[in-house]
């Protein structure tokens, strides 16, 4: 088995479990998990490497999210490996969201599932720039390349739809974070499909769930489904 490690100017193959200094990745082996109330999550087998862009398409957004909540430790783990690994070392996640998730969160995942709710009276960039720790210039061009930059200006409050929706997405996409989790439910649009493949290439393990196909991934993206029982193939 081999995994793709990319850069923004190189991308080679090597053994898996050789990591570029600097990088990163969250594997996953027979992780299950579920959220309660909600959906079960069976049988996961994945793995996350730094410049490499997986894409689940799900059945369901039920699982789609548990999936997410699993990975990102907010969800209630029940048995498997979640492994996270940098240049620090290894730790497990299923061992250690069961003590302190705030830490797991400190390990560098972002979740767009589990960012708080932005202020309703805040702007729209300025939303996304509080949710990413990044300025709101930066939080203004991200919105405007994910095709919604007439909400720029808007206050949160005003907005309605994939206006709204698009928010924790272009604010996971922007974040330092080395693992970035994104739920993509009614946005598989062009420009955010070149966005989740720029994100990769700036040095992300990325992977994003979406309720559709999305057409001109790279052929160095991955590609899985999750079924609506929550078995992810």
């Amino acid at each position: 088995m081999t995994v793709l490690v990319a850069s923004p100017r190189v991308l080679q193959h090597l053994p898996a479990g050789t990591l570029m200094p600097g990088s990163v990745s969250l594997v996953a082996t027979a992780l299950n998990g579920e959220l309660p109330g909600a959906a079960t999550v069976h049988d996961v087998d994945l793995e996350l490497v730094t410049g490499r862009l997986t894409v689940v398409t799900a059945a369901e957004e039920r699982t789609s999210r548990t999936l997410l909540r699993l990975l990102s430790s907010a969800c209630s783990l029940t048995s498997g490996q979640l492994v996270y690994r940098d240049r620090h070392g290894s730790t497990d996640l299923a061992q250690a969201c069961a003590r302190d998730v705030v830490a797991v969160r400190r390990r560098g995942i972002v979740c767009s599932v589990t960012l708080r709710p932005p202020h309703p009276a805040l702007s729209c960039a300025h939303a996304v720039a509080e949710l990413a720790h990044r300025t709101v210039d930066e939080a203004a061009s991200e919105l405007a390349a994910l095709g919604h930059g007439h909400a720029v200006d808007l206050r949160v409050g005003d907005t309605r739809g994939s206006d709204r929706s698009v928010l924790p997405i272009a604010a996971a996409l922007l974040h330092p974070a080395p693992v970035v989790l994104v739920d993509l439910t009614n946005h598989t649009t062009d420009e955010v499909r070149d966005r989740l493949v720029a994100r990769a290439r700036r040095g992300g393990a990325v992977l994003a769930v979406t309720d559709s196909l999305v057409d001109g991934l790279p052929a160095s993206a991955r590609t899985r489904l999750l079924t609506a029982e929550g078995r992810l193939l």
